[in-house]
This record gives structure tokens, C-alpha cells and sequence, in this order.
């Protein structure tokens, strides 16, 4: 078991602490957008790409130390240089971030199957930019129990792509789980008309609320969620049986540096929110507004990030 896994010995504690910060996420997340004026919230796609580069940052540095645990130091430097060990010695940095280790993770993360990792990185990528949408436009209750959706999607997926067989038992509760669902849109969208509409105190401005695009951006996200879950759940196990097995943390790498590119066209080429703006000014105002609820935001879908990979990785989507 490796570093970070070993502080959720038991699928029981894995399980509690993503549920936990499910229900955490989107309730912050749903606040930090309704919380300001339409013209002074923050950019969806810019919380993206920082939730990509904080999480990618961690899962550098968690194989770095990794690496660094694995390698013999001392055997490897004497064995080629007497005076490499000194110089280890003497250097300022840390062991893992020594030139081998970083030439190691560097051969790792390019190895010749880190292209499959693209699929799941776009996907997850769409995802995230959905759930902005979504809590955007639906209450918070309204999200949560709609975003369950993703199990049925993610049943559905790992019978198609992995094989795996359901009992029927879990077919009747993937069934009642799509019926609640459904039983809570209709209330949803039966609501009095100003139920769809948030007043905010600070200012005169009334921010309205569009439930059926909410519900269209939580209902793709989940499809995307389900099969982004369990084709990175495929790359995981399939790859089990190479000698050395690709590393959890490494292919987290791969994921990130993948979901980069996707996250960073709307940065790019989406256009300014401030007409009259230059190309760069409209590019660096993006990262404006953020408040510590979008940075609360951001580092709770980091965190869920990384435990959702753990998941995964020591036991599947479904659970």
C-alpha cells in the first residue's frame, strides 16, 4: 500500500471520507456561486484548470517521494560514483527532487501507454465544468440526490466495458435509486416560479436559476463521471499484470497533465467576460473573483480528486 493510501487502511474509511467530501462540495460549491453578483463570480473553467494543477501538483509530488523510497540512493551513487553521494549529500534540495529521481517519474509519466490516459482526462475535464453548471442552477438537495444518477451510469458503463455482473438485487436499487431521481425533478420543477430565483442581500440584483439547464448539466456530467471512472478503473486493472505495474500516483500525473489541455481552451479561446478588454487582460481577468469560498471550492474537488483515484484504485467505481 502506498503513501497516501496507507491513511485509509479499510474500503470502509475510503468510502466515508469521499462521501463526506461529496456532500461537502456541493454544498460550498453551490454557495460560491450564488453567493455574488452574476458579474463578480468567479470563472467555472478557471477553477477547473486550478483543481487539475493542484492535483496534479500533489500527484507529482507523492511519486517523486515514492521513487525516492523505492531507490536505493547510497547502492545506486557508490556503485557508479563515490563523489555523487557527497555531492547528494551537500545538495540543498530535497532526495526527491535529486536529477534521478525527476529523470525516473519523467520516464514513467511518458511511458508508451500514457496516451490512454487522454480519454479520461477530457472526460473528467467536461465533468467538472458540468457540476459548475449544474450548481449553478439547481439547490443544493436538488444536486446531490440528482447527481446519484452517476452510480446508475457507472453500474451501466462497468457492465459494458469491464464485464461485471450485478445481481439483481442491485439492478432493483440502481432502478428505485433512477425513480427517486426522477420523483425529485418533478417536485423540482413543479416549485413556485420564485423558487428559481436567489435574492442576494448585499446587492439589488436577483439571480435567476435555470432548473431544466441545471438538470441537463447534472445529467451529462454524470454520464461523463461514469464512463471517465471506469475506463481510468480499466487502465488501472489491466495494467496490474505488467512488471513493474504502473504506479496509482503516476497515472494520476498522466490524468492531469492530459486534463490541461481541454481545461486550458476556454482560458484561451472562450473570450473575455469584460468587453473592450485586450486579449491578455481578458485572459489573466478569468482568474479574478476568487473569493476563499471558490478557493474552498477548488481545494475540496482537489481533495475529492485524489481520494476518488484511491477509490478505485483498491476497489471499484460502483462501491
Amino acid at each position: 500500500m502506498d503513501i497516501v493510501s496507507a491513511y485509509w487502511y479499510t474500503s470502509d474509511d475510503r468510502l466515508l471520507t469521499l462521501a463526506l467530501q461529496n456532500a461537502f462540495l456541493t454544498i460550498i460549491m453551490h454557495y460560491s456561486r450564488i453567493s455574488t453578483v452574476p458579474d463578480k463570480t468567479y470563472s467555472a473553467s478557471a477553477a477547473v484548470l486550478l483543481n487539475e494543477l493542484l492535483k496534479g501538483s500533489v500527484s507529482v509530488i507523492i511519486a517523486l517521494k515514492k521513487i525516492d523510497v523505492d531507490m536505493d540512493t547510497s547502492a545506486a551513487y557508490t556503485a557508479r560514483d563515490p563523489k555523487s553521494l557527497n555531492r547528494a549529500a551537500a545538495s540543498r534540495l530535497p532526495s526527491y527532487l535529486h536529477l534521478s529521481r525527476l529523470q525516473n517519474l519523467t520516464t514513467q509519466v511518458f511511458s508508451s501507454d500514457c496516451y490512454k490516459l487522454a480519454v479520461p482526462a477530457i472526460l473528467y475535464v467536461i465533468q467538472n465544468n458540468l457540476q459548475y453548471v449544474a450548481a449553478s442552477n439547481l439547490d443544493v438537495a436538488t444536486f446531490q440526490v440528482t447527481y446519484q444518477m452517476k452510480i446508475l451510469t457507472t453500474a451501466s458503463f462497468s457492465v459494458l466495458m469491464l464485464r461485471k455482473r450485478l445481481s439483481r438485487t442491485k439492478w432493483a436499487a440502481l432502478f428505485m435509486l433512477a425513480v427517486g431521481v426522477g420523483i425529485v425533478q418533478i417536485q423540482s420543477t413543479s416549485a413556485p416560479a420564485h423558487g428559481s430565483a436567489v435574492h442576494l442581500s448585499t446587492e439589488s440584483t436577483v439571480r435567476a436559476m435555470q432548473p431544466f439547464k441545471g438538470f441537463i448539466a447534472v445529467t451529462l456530467a454524470c454520464m461523463t463521471s461514469g464512463l471517465a471512472g471506469v475506463y481510468f478503473e480499466y487502465i488501472l486493472k489491466s495494467s496490474s499484470g505488467s512488471s513493474p505495474p504502473p504506479d496509482l500516483w503516476v497515472r494520476n500525473t498522466q490524468l492531469s497533465l492530459f486534463s490541461l489541455v481541454p481545461a486550458l481552451v476556454p482560458i484561451l479561446f472562450g473570450g473575455s467576460d469584460q468587453p473592450g478588454v485586450g486579449y491578455v487582460s481578458g485572459v489573466i481577468a478569468k482568474f479574478s473573483n476568487f473569493n476563499g469560498w471558490a478557493m474552498g471550492t477548488v481545494l475540496t474537488q482537489t481533495f475529492g480528486g485524489l481520494v476518488t483515484a484511491i477509490v478505485i484504485r483498491y476497489s471499484d467505481n460502483i462501491m
